[in-house]
């Protein structure tokens, strides 16, 4: 497949696989590359929580745990970690059925993480730039930053957009990257073309 040419030419050239030629390289390999402890999806898509970050202040899943501390069941907000937790094991084990072939083809979502195209930290300054002016973030004082509000508004539009979703067959879990369709509906959003 020519996306998976691409990709083991990128992350050859990245230094997340060997430098031999793409065609040497297995699809086994490029995905262990992508998904191991050491890849490209940690080091480009690290958890908004990870360091200082102060989840119990930010996070609006807190709030219902204080709330209702002994009824998990009216926990309807996931904090930040643990939706990125359910989003990598989501995508681990798409691949995992991609390989053991109980799936046809991988979903281009998941091929927009694997090319780096979603906005994160690492992103290009005016792809940040674009995605804050989206979210309404100023960043008119200095260099864009993708923050843990933004991770945390990115994931309120993402489930908005997801609950929207006509089929039942590919209830994917959400995302506090920004992801194709974030941006489609920030974009709409801006535009007023969404009602309610």
């Amino acid at each position: 497949m020519f996306i998976h040419d691409c990709i083991k030419i990128q992350y050859s050239t990245m230094g997340y696989l060997p430098g031999y030629p793409y065609y040497l390289i297995s699809d086994a390999e490029m995905f262990d590359a992508f998904m191991r402890e050491d890849g490209f999806f940690n080091d480009w898509y690290p958890c908004p929580c990870s360091g200082d970050c102060p989840c119990e202040s930010v996070c609006p899943g807190y709030a219902e745990r204080e709330e209702y501390p002994d009824d998990p069941s009216k926990w309807k907000t996931p904090l930040l970690q643990e939706a990125y937790n359910t989003l990598r094991q989501y995508i681990s084990d798409t691949i995992d059925s991609y390989q053991a072939n109980e799936i046809a083809s991988i979903p281009d979502w998941i091929y927009s993480y694997m090319i780096g195209s979603c906005i994160t930290y690492q992103s290009d300054e005016l792809d940040l730039y674009y995605l804050n002016d989206l979210l309404g973030a100023d960043t008119a004082k200095g260099a864009p930053e993708f923050t843990t509000s933004s991770a945390l508004a990115c994931l309120a539009v993402s489930s908005a957009w997801l609950n929207k979703q006509p089929t039942k067959l590919n209830r994917r879990p959400p995302t506090m990257f920004g992801e194709p369709h974030v941006i489609k509906s920030l974009r709409l959003d801006q535009a007023n073309i969404l009602l309610g």
